[in-house]
């Protein structure tokens, strides 16, 4: 599981990705296996941020500039989800370039 301090990039693996304008919610099908995961607005922002280039705390900041909460909050929150799709095998992690 990463952590704060992980200075690694998450990048989705094989993925198709669909934004449901009515609701906000993004559906994720895992190209490589059986799954098939509906992300609420915040989960699906922090989805659509994992591009290769994005840090944990890129992403936490980001959020940060949408919604009024603790920084040491959504960070926790940001890296459970990342820990979430890792286990789901949805993720990698690269080196930040």
């Amino acid at each position: 599981m990463p952590d704060v301090s992980d200075r690694r990039v998450p990048q989705r693996k094989d993925t198709l990705t669909h934004e449901v304008t009515d609701t906000d919610e993004v559906v994720v099908y895992d190209c490589n296996g059986p799954q098939l995961l509906v992300l609420n607005d915040i989960a699906a922002g922090v989805w659509l941020m994992i591009d290769g280039t994005r840090s944990i705390d890129d992403i936490t900041a980001e959020i940060l500039n949408h919604v009024e909460a603790e920084r040491a909050t959504v960070t926790r929150d940001v890296i459970t989800f990342l820990g979430q799709l890792e286990q789901r095998k949805l993720i990698a992690w690269q080196e930040a370039t």
